[in-house]
């Protein structure tokens, strides 16, 4: 497919969701995916757009992960892009007691279930600058909690606070 501007939207507003071999493969690692398209399977739900999709990953790693999920019938489209709406009001960004709140609770929470593993995700997480910046690093944050063994039971609900604490 032509990656036009049109089409980037269009595949944005798309949702996907896993289909039943996808969902083997998220639990028999037996496609041999790359980690990044492991990391979009996880994260495909088959509720949220693409564009909704928290990732570290740039569009265009996102999109060819995604593709290639496709071509290896892991994922299909859940929903047709919905119709253009009326945009939604900006979001006012965060204080700097919240944007540091946030990041102390996002760095506690990787050191305590990634252990040496985080030392990598806390460095980012300290040089997030902004709520943009820290929001490019919670999908990487997220699924690294999920795919630990004492962070799995609650990661979601660590998801949550985070985002709370950026609201």
């Amino acid at each position: 497919m032509q990656l036009t501007p049109e089409n980037r939207f269009r595949l944005r507003a798309t949702v996907f969701g896993k289909t039943e071999a996808g969902r083997v493969e998220f639990v028999q690692r037996s496609a041999g995916l790359t980690a990044r398209q492991r990391s979009v399977l996880i994260l495909i739900d088959g509720q949220k757009a693409l564009g909704e999709i928290e990732t570290w990953l740039g569009e265009d790693e996102m999109l060819e992960a995604v593709e290639a999920l496709l071509r290896k019938g892991l994922v299909g489209i859940s929903s047709a892009p919905a119709p253009v709406a009326a945009p939604a009001p900006a979001r006012q960004p965060a204080g700097a007691a919240a944007l540091t709140a946030a990041r102390e609770f996002m760095m506690a929470a990787a050191r305590k279930h990634l252990g040496l593993m985080a030392a990598d995700l806390v460095r980012r997480i300290e040089h997030a600058k902004d709520e943009s910046q820290l929001a490019g690093v919670i999908g990487l944050w997220h699924v690294s909690l999920r795919e630990s063994k004492t962070g799995k039971p609650c990661a979601e609900g660590l998801l949550a606070e985070a985002r709370a604490l950026l609201a």
